[in-house]
């Protein structure tokens, strides 16, 4: 169970932003550029990223939730569980294990960054933009994985799957009025997850 007492069992990251708009809010929508905005990079290239860094932090809600987003992206968790055990033997694209080795290095140990990290990345033909964007998004999972595990949320696979489904299909941005759908949203949570347990 959660730490806090507005939380249960199937809190997700939602439960935690409603209820500090004003400061977390703007989550979302930087969350929505960040993660399904204008990039080189395929929406499911990024939720790679992010169930990587989520799986480096042993984060089990954002590895879980994320991993199964990929998978609806046709990204079988295997690939990701390959990343994190052995970059340069997993299945990926050449060019493409720079990227996770520059992520792994940012999210546990990020002062040892050096110029010559950028610079693979680089001679693979990636640009200072497909950069940028991958040190936010291995930022804002590595800011997400410590506020869920701050806040004991560790969920389970049901909502995991629940959660990739709505990702997949919505994206990041969170309506205005989820505070007033918000128990409805549960009530359809409950419904969807013991209809696939």
């Amino acid at each position: 169970m959660p730490f806090f007492k507005h939380l249960d069992d199937l809190s997700d990251i939602t439960d935690i932003t409603w209820n500090d708009r004003k400061r977390l809010g703007p989550l979302d929508k930087a969350s929505q550029n960040i993660m399904r905005g204008k990039s080189s990079f395929t929406s499911a290239q990024k939720e790679v990223f992010a169930a990587f860094v989520s799986g480096l932090n042993a984060c089990s809600f954002c590895y879980g939730s994320h991993a199964a987003v990929a998978d609806n992206f046709g990204i079988p968790a295997k690939t990701i569980e390959a990343l994190i055990e052995d970059i340069d033997n997993a299945p990926i694209a050449s060019n493409e294990k720079p990227l996770f080795h520059y992520l792994k290095k940012l999210t546990l140990s990020p002062s040892k960054l050096i110029q010559e990290d950028a610079d693979k990345i680089f001679r693979e033909g990636w640009s200072e933009q497909d950069l940028q964007d991958l040190i936010l998004i291995g930022c804002l999972f590595n800011f997400y994985n410590r506020l869920l595990d701050g806040y004991g949320i560790k969920g389970n696979q049901a909502i995991y799957e629940f959660g990739g489904a709505h990702l997949y299909k919505n994206g990041y941005g969170v309506p205005w009025f989820i505070g007033i759908i918000k128990n409805y949203i549960k009530k359809i949570k409950i419904k969807t997850i013991n209809q696939n347990a």
